[in-house]
């Protein structure tokens, strides 16, 4: 896009009656008012597809069972062997834990909803254009066989994400991770879906915390305070009072008036890099940067029609300034679901509440007078130390809790000093001295 060009849609309305009535949402977040329900397996099998950028479909669960049966009886001298193979391996699933490859054969097409394929969409735009040739999982003869079937079936698939990353430093970090993850497929195989739970969450979490902060360059990781799930949860602790749970919760009434915000303002797929939507932030930076002499101009309208078909009592300021128009009209996006003589607040907050049933559920606990707060249990915290930690054999506390913070996990002295206590009981630590600087925390895989 050149710098003439107008930076967002070139077909904003400009007058009350052109102005769409419905508040669409297609991109940056996956939830939506209802039909949200997916299923995990489904949604690991097309990431893990993505990654592999292969696919397998119209192949049942009996046909790959014939085939490894025939696989095995054209190898296996004695044909009573396949008995034992089958309840081995077929009947309770365990060729699911063969190789990651395997979880491919759960993301068929003809099993997945709409909703697996939103939900997965978050983890594959994370991942941008992140590529592995395979897992070389370290297989028997058997799990060999079983695996070699199954790519046969296997087709090449191509991909490209649909957005830019709203959140490049959140991106970085998962397509780091899963490659870490990639290197020790058993390990993956039993981490995946409490890792693609954890990025879901702290994905929409940060994406809520960062969206008021439009003009910076590039977001940057909000505080967003955790304790592990066997602490108290006292009012003393400020942080994680003012900066956890309360904090998510009153970001995410900001989504849905946001984004659908930000949808009307997209320019057209023949104008963005490489077709991919962008974030709010870099949008405002195509403004900032364009020489249109007509920005200010469309934005203006845009906003005054725009108020004008939601009814709006806000006054609006004047100005030549396209990003104090930017700034009304997100004000304006928000105050639609504040208006109490519509429907759209009792949308909105349907919104939050699925976006906290389906994506934060795991994370959101409740504890007497403290009233709700963000908790990490030991899985995630211990998966999320190796993560940290990833090719290198240990790492220095204040380091690791760097990693948490660079991956939008902050932890308060108090709950620092829990961790220290639980890696210790685990004996993953070198503890030099009773100061944190000296103790260094080794990985467990």
């Amino acid at each position: 896009m050149d710098n003439f060009s107008l930076p967002f849609n070139s077909e904003l309305p400009e007058t009350k009656d052109k102005v769409a009535n419905k508040n669409s949402l297609n991109s940056f977040l996956p939830i939506r008012t209802k039909g949200n329900d997916f299923d995990w397996s489904v949604v690991i099998g097309l990431t893990l597809g993505t990654l592999l950028r292969k696919k397998v479909e119209n192949y049942s669960y009996d046909s790959f069972k014939q085939d490894c049966r025939n696989a095995f009886e054209s190898k296996l001298s004695r044909k009573e062997f396949w008995p034992v193979l089958e309840q081995m391996y077929f009947d309770n699933g365990a060729l699911f834990t063969v190789s990651p490859e395997t979880l491919l054969f759960k993301s068929q097409k003809e099993v997945r909803s709409k909703s697996d394929e939103r939900i997965a969409s978050l983890f594959t735009n994370l991942l941008q254009e992140l590529r592995i040739k395979d897992f070389d999982t370290k297989l028997n003869f058997l799990e060999n066989e079983i695996l070699t079937n199954l790519c046969k079936q296997m087709r090449e698939d191509s991909f490209i994400a649909k957005e830019l990353p709203y959140l490049p430093f959140l991106s970085d970090c998962f397509r780091k991770d899963l490659r870490f993850l990639s290197e020790h497929p058993k390990y993956l195989l039993s981490q995946i879906q409490p890792f693609l739970s954890f990025y879901g969450f702290i994905y929409v979490a940060q994406l809520a915390l960062v969206l008021p902060e439009w003009r910076a360059q590039e977001p940057q990781p909000k505080p967003l305070y955790f304790i592990m799930d066997h602490e108290r949860a006292s009012n003393e602790r400020a942080r994680v009072r003012n900066h956890g749970y309360k904090s998510f919760e009153e970001s995410a009434f900001r989504l849905f008036p946001y984004l659908t915000m930000l949808e009307m303002l997209q320019p057209e797929k023949t104008s963005l890099p490489d077709g991919k939507k962008l974030p709010l932030w870099r949008l405002a930076k195509n403004i900032q940067q364009s020489q249109n002499e007509t920005v200010c101009e469309r934005l203006a309208k845009f906003a005054k029609a725009f108020k004008a078909n939601r009814n709006l009592e806000i006054e609006l300021e004047e100005s030549d300034d396209a990003f104090t128009w930017l700034d009304q009209l997100l004000k304006l996006s928000v105050a639609q679901f504040e208006d109490k003589t519509t429907e759209r607040p009792a949308i909105n907050r349907k919104y939050v509440a699925e976006i906290e049933k389906h994506l934060a559920s795991g994370f959101v606990h409740r504890r007497g007078r403290a009233g709700r707060i963000l908790v990490l249990n030991q899985e995630y915290l211990l998966l999320l130390a190796n993560l940290a930690i990833g090719e290198r054999d240990k790492l220095r506390f204040q380091e690791l809790v760097s990693e948490f913070e660079a991956r939008g996990v902050y932890l308060d002295k108090q709950t620092q000093l829990e961790l220290i206590k639980f890696f210790e009981r685990i004996g993953n630590v070198e503890k030099m001295s009773d100061s944190g600087d000296a103790v260094y925390v080794r990985k467990t895989i």
